[in-house]
C-alpha cells in the first residue's frame, strides 16, 4: 500500500518562498502531498506540517513547515545514496537542529506510518533544514541523489556546518550455534543490544532503498516509461509480507526479498515466513543481496531467481528456535 496523495487545502499567512518551494517539489521532482497536521487533532492552523512524498525517488520525503516565517523543512540525514546530507549539502542550506530520537522533539505528525522516510534514530538524523536561498531545487537533487547538483565545492569543503558522520560499524562477528563468537563468549548489555538492532535495521533500510533503485533501473531499461508506478517498498507498510519490494510491471514481474550487510563474506538470515511465501511466489521471487560500504554507499552483488528451488535444503541452517508460550509457563510452573 503506498502513501494516498491528498488534495492541497487554502492556507492563510504562508509565506510566498514556502509556496515556490511547494510548486518546485512537485513540478521538478514529481512531489506529492501525503499528509496535513493540520487534519491531525492536536494540531491547529498555526502548527501546520505538509508532508511530501517523492514517487520518483524511492518514496522519499521532505517535511515542510507551512507558515509564513522562513522556509524551513525536516530532512533525513542521508541523501538517498546514503552519503551525510549535512556533508554535501552544507552550501546550501543551514542545517539548524539534528534529532536522533523518534520519541523526542519532533512534532507527532512527522513520525510512524505518516513518515516513515523521516523516522530519524542515532545513525540516521533528522535534520532541520533552511536553504541558503529560496531557490531549492540543487538541493533537492543532491538529497534525491538525482545527478545534476551544483553544490558549491569551496562550500562542501571549508564551510561544513558539521564534519561528515563516522564510518558506519563493521557487522558483528558471526555466532555460532552456542552462542560464541570466536569460540569466546561475548557479553552484550542490554544497551548494546539495542544500538546492534537499530545498526542492523539502518544497514536494511539502506539496502532496501539501494535495492529499488536498481530496480527502477531495470524497468527503465527494458523500456517502461514511468517505472516508479511499478515498483513498491511493502516492507515500509507490512513487514510480514515475506518479501520487501514489490515489482509489478506486467510481464516482468518480481517480488524481491532483499538482505543487506557491510561484508560480502559472512551469511544471511531468513525467516521461515520468507521462505514459505518465496517458495509460493515460485519464478517471481527474487532474492537481492546488496553489500553497503563504510560511506554510506553499496551495490547489488547478487539477484537470485526462485531461490527456495536454486538453494538445496542442506543450505538453511537453523539458527534459532520458537519456544511457545505455553510450554515457558508449564515448565516454570506458573
Amino acid at each position: 500500500m503506498r502513501l494516498t496523495p491528498i488534495p492541497k487545502r487554502e492556507l492563510k499567512n504562508v509565506g510566498p518562498a514556502i509556496w515556490r518551494a511547494v510548486d518546485v517539489m512537485e513540478k521538478e521532482f514529481g512531489a506529492q502531498l501525503t499528509h496535513d497536521s493540520g487534519h491531525d487533532g492536536d494540531n491547529g492552523e498555526d502548527a501546520t506540517t505538509w508532508i511530501f512524498t517523492f514517487p520518483r525517488h524511492a518514496d522519499a520525503q521532505v517535511a515542510v513547515a507551512m507558515n509564513v516565517r522562513k522556509l524551513s523543512m525536516l530532512m533525513r540525514g542521508k541523501t538517498l545514496d546514503g552519503r551525510p546530507f549535512d556533508g554535501v549539502a552544507s552550501g546550501l542550506a543551514k542545517f539548524e537542529k539534528r534529532y536522533t530520537n523518534p520519541d523526542k522533539g519532533v512534532a507527532s505528525s512527522v513520525l510512524g506510518s505518516r513518515a516513515p522516510y523521516l523516522n530519524p534514530s542515532s545513525t540516521n538524523p533528522l535534520w532541520r533544514v533552511v536553504p541558503a536561498t529560496g531557490e531549492i531545487s540543487d538541493l533537492l537533487r543532491l538529497y534525491l541523489n538525482t545527478g545534476s547538483a551544483t553544490a558549491p565545492v569551496e562550500a562542501l569543503a571549508e564551510d561544513a556546518v558539521e564534519p561528515p558522520a563516522a564510518p558506519a560499524p563493521a557487522e558483528p562477528p558471526a555466532l555460532d550455534p552456542k552462542g560464541l563468537a570466536g569460540g569466546q563468549r561475548a557479553p552484550v548489555d542490554a544497551e548494546t543490544f539495542e544500538a546492534l538492532l537499530e545498526r542492523r535495521s539502518e544497514v536494511g533500510q539502506a539496502g532496501e532503498l539501494l535495492a529499488v533503485q536498481d530496480e527502477l533501473s531495470r524497468l527503465a531499461g527494458l523500456g517502461c516509461a514511468e517505472p516508479h508506478r511499478w515498483v513498491e517498498r511493502v516492507a515500509l507498510v507490512d513487514v510480514g509480507r515475506g518479501y520487501d519490494i514489490a515489482s509489478t510491471w506486467p510481464g516482468h514481474e518480481r517480488f524481491i526479498e532483499v538482505k543487506s550487510t557491510t561484508s560480502a563474506s559472512g551469511g544471511l538470515f531468513i525467516t521461515s515466513n520468507e521462505r514459505r511465501v518465496l517458495a509460493d511466489l515460485g519464478e517471481r521471487a527474487w532474492l537481492y543481496r546488496v553489500v553497503l560500504k563504510a560511506d554510506g554507499t553499496g551495490e547489488v552483488v547478487i539477484r537470485l531467481q526462485d531461490p527456495m528451488r536454486a538453494l538445496p535444503p542442506e543450505a538453511f541452517e537453523p539458527v534459532v528456535f520458537q519456544v511457545g508460550a505455553g510450554a515457558l509457563s508449564q515448565a516454570a510452573g506458573v
